[in-house]
């Protein structure tokens, strides 16, 4: 296929992409109370674990080699990451199930554009970029004592937190696409969440076999843990390897159970 192809292909998925992003904020604008509520209750989130980790640190110094200031940079690095996946992605998901079993798929598979794409970017959560802000606050802001290097080293923090976004996303599809099976998807979603709570902490505080599989076959430290370390301490090649061949890993994995979940689907006018 020749480049003006692609670059058309390009500029139509752009396209899409910006006309979903000014409808979302235009909703978002509407229904203020929505969008206060939200931040408040990521707030909320945010005081509870920098409170658990201020109460734990009043106990010990260290906790698994992290300092007290060293977690916070973390957890900034975790929130930032996470709210871009909340931006972007997060109601999406929330409403995957409804394509599948109310037959909204079928309006997705008409368009021009890859229907994951759609199903992925269609809604957006304008108002979790504020959260994203104050993660970014709390990492900059515990930096130095965390013993983070600063000058050109902040550029890496954009590659880490594509890094934390990517695997969020991958993480997450895993878990949804198994719609196309169950009909009804609450019970992984439970599931999902129990393992989520592992993100928000620094992957080396976890006995060994946890630590595996948060690194492994259930990569939640590849969103805040692995980028906070990599910023602050730097990582070995292998784990560098390993971090590319997990998510190359649930890419394949996750086309895979799409394409034969697609073939599995029944459309509402079937």
């Amino acid at each position: 296929m020749s480049q003006v192809f692609w670059q058309d292909r390009l500029r139509l998925y752009g396209t899409v992409w910006r006309v979903q992003f000014k409808n979302n904020w235009v909703r978002e604008a509407v229904y203020r109370m929505n969008f206060l509520s939200s931040f408040g209750v990521d707030i909320v989130w945010i005081g509870i674990e920098l409170s658990l980790f201020a109460v734990i640190y009043s106990n010990v110094p260290v906790l698994a080699g992290w300092t007290k200031y060293q977690v916070y940079f973390f957890l900034g690095i975790f929130f930032s990451s996470d709210a871009l996946f909340t931006i972007f992605f997060q109601r999406n998901f929330f409403n995957f199930s409804d394509l599948v079993n109310k037959g909204e798929l079928d309006i997705l598979l008409t368009k021009p554009v890859h229907p994951l794409f759609l199903a992925l970017t269609r809604w957006m959560n304008v108002s979790a970029f504020f959260n994203f802000l104050m993660g970014i606050f709390i990492a900059v802001h515990y930096s130095e004592p965390a013993g983070f290097q600063g000058g050109a080293r902040w550029l890496l923090l954009i590659f880490w937190l594509l890094v934390g976004l990517a695997s969020a996303v991958l993480i997450r599809f895993a878990f949804a696409v198994w719609i196309f099976w169950t009909d009804r998807n609450w019970a992984l979603l439970r599931l999902y969440y129990q393992f989520f709570a592992f993100a928000t902490k620094p992957d080396p505080i976890y006995p060994n076999v946890i630590r595996y599989l948060i690194l492994t076959a259930l990569p939640f430290a590849f969103i805040g843990s692995v980028p906070a370390r990599a910023l602050l301490h730097g990582l070995q090649a292998w784990e560098y390897l390993a971090l590319v061949l997990v998510l190359l890993g649930f890419f394949a994995l996750n086309t895979m159970l799409w394409r034969k979940g697609l073939k599995r689907y029944q459309s509402a006018s079937s």
